[in-house]
Formats: structure tokens, C-alpha cells, sequence
């Protein structure tokens, strides 16, 4: 996945894949499914193009295996669309993995601490999308058509605002056991690099933010939707591009 996106870079002026597609009428579609692949459902020129938006789309010329992006163990399974679609001789493919949404067209020479910053997470928790896109986790909030969607630094050290793209990052809570292979999930970062991830770590309390995206957790390793922010509760901490993983804010913010 990491190598994918590396050869993706080089053929886009070092640009970072999108998280998400572009929908004329409605503007940046970060809080959408996207069909993976893009036209298992329909080949309507419009929608192949917006789904295509999706980075496990995109960078499939690269990877050549969608197989890849299943969680491996016989994890379950869950299906966005309706119940139609899934029928015999679909070509849906199944996937586990959660683009960090937050690199949405960012330029990878801006990327702080590549091989830090996560790329490709597991937080979608032990259950594959089938047919679809799990995030990103997290993603930017992009709601102007106007505006560009990029990553924005917070305002102030205390304050953002939603009003502007990318200012704001929101997470979806996937309602599912983070735990795949015992206690642990496998991140891919920005540098390429792939290493074995502990998660919740400590269920009743709070987690460690310098490691943990989650705040705490049920006693099965369910997040319980809550994620740790940085101090302007502007962005999900460990996933911000511009952050060193050095200067930790001194009280992070454990918020929705």
C-alpha cells in the first residue's frame, strides 16, 4: 500500500491522493461512501468520476490488487448500499483499510515526520466495507464548493473554525472492536514504511495520545467515539501532516 502510494507521488508533482471525489452539484464529498471499485455498480460517467476520487481507487493502477486492501483473519463484513447490489457475479471488492484523510492533495515534501504520520490505518475496526470506502479516518471538513479542500492549521492555538475547508477534522466512528490481531492493527505511514500498531491499550482509562487515535475503549476493544484532539480541537492529533510527533500539546483535547 505504502510503495503504491509512493509511485502515485511520483506521478503527481508529489501531491498526496485525494480521500475523496467531487460531486458537480454538490462540491467536495468528504462525508460519502465511494464505491470500490469505482463502477461496480454503474459505469455513469459522473459517478465512476466521483468514486474514483477515492485514494484506493485512485492509486489501483499502482497496486494492481484490490485482495490487498481486505482485512486478513476471516473478519466480517458489512454493506453501505442496498441490499440489491450484493447479488451473484458482483464485482464488489472488500476493504478494511482507512486513508488519512487529512493528506487529501497535501503535497508530501510539507509532511513533517513521514515516517510518523499514519497513511493507511485499520481504524475502520475488524470489519471490511464491502463494495466501499471505510472513510477516510479521519477526514477534513470541507462543506464551501468555493473554497479548496486542504489541510489547514488551526487558527490559533486555541481556537478553528468549521466555516473554513479544511480547518476542522472530523472522525466517523466505526462502532467495532479495534482488536484484529490481539491487541495490535497494522499502519502503513507516509514515509512507506508498514509497523504493528498496539491499540487500546488501556480499556477503562484513558490511552496514551502519543500513540492511541482513541481515547479509551470497551472492555472488547470498541472505541467508544471519542478521539484525542489537538489543543484548538481542530484536528485528530496524530494524523495532522504538519505535526512533528516532538511537541506534544500539554493537555490534548479528548473530544467527538
Amino acid at each position: 500500500m505504502g510503495t503504491s502510494v509512493q509511485i502515485y507521488l511520483a506521478d503527481h508533482d508529489d501531491v498526496f491522493p485525494r480521500g475523496w471525489g467531487w460531486d458537480n452539484g454538490i462540491g467536495h464529498m468528504w462525508n460519502y461512501w465511494h464505491d470500490i471499485p469505482a463502477n461496480w455498480r454503474t459505469n455513469d460517467p459522473a459517478y465512476v468520476d466521483f468514486a474514483s476520487g477515492s485514494s484506493l481507487n485512485s492509486t489501483e493502477p499502482y497496486r494492481k490488487n484490490r485482495q490487498m486492501l481486505e482485512l486478513a483473519g476471516g473478519f466480517g463484513s458489512f454493506r453501505p448500499f442496498a441490499a440489491a447490489w450484493y447479488t451473484a457475479g458482483n464485482r464488489a471488492a472488500k476493504n478494511g483499510l482507512a486513508y488519512n484523510g487529512l493528506l487529501h492533495t497535501y503535497s508530501s515534501t510539507a509532511v513533517n515526520s513521514p515516517s510518523q504520520l499514519p497513511l493507511y490505518t485499520q481504524i475502520g475496526g475488524n470489519l471490511n466495507a464491502d463494495g466501499a470506502d471505510t472513510g477516510p479516518l479521519p477526514a477534513l471538513m470541507c462543506n464551501t464548493a468555493s473554497q479548496p479542500c486542504i489541510y489547514q492549521p488551526a487558527a490559533s492555538a486555541t481556537t478553528c473554525s468549521s466555516s473554513v475547508n479544511g480547518r476542522f477534522s472530523y472522525f466517523f466512528y466505526p462502532n467495532a472492536s479495534q482488536w484484529l490481531y490481539g491487541r495490535s492493527q497494522t499502519w502503513v505511514f507516509a514515509g512507506s514504511s508498514a509497523k504493528s500498531r498496539p491499540m487500546a491499550m488501556n480499556v477503562n482509562g484513558r490511552t496514551d495520545f502519543r500513540n492511541d487515535p482513541f481515547t479509551n475503549y470497551t472492555p472488547n476493544g470498541v472505541d467508544r467515539q471519542t478521539a484525542w484532539y489537538d489543543g484548538g480541537y481542530c484536528h485528530a492529533l496524530i494524523f495532522r501532516p504538519d505535526f512533528d510527533f516532538q511537541t506534544w500539546p500539554a493537555v490534548p483535547i479528548a473530544g467527538f
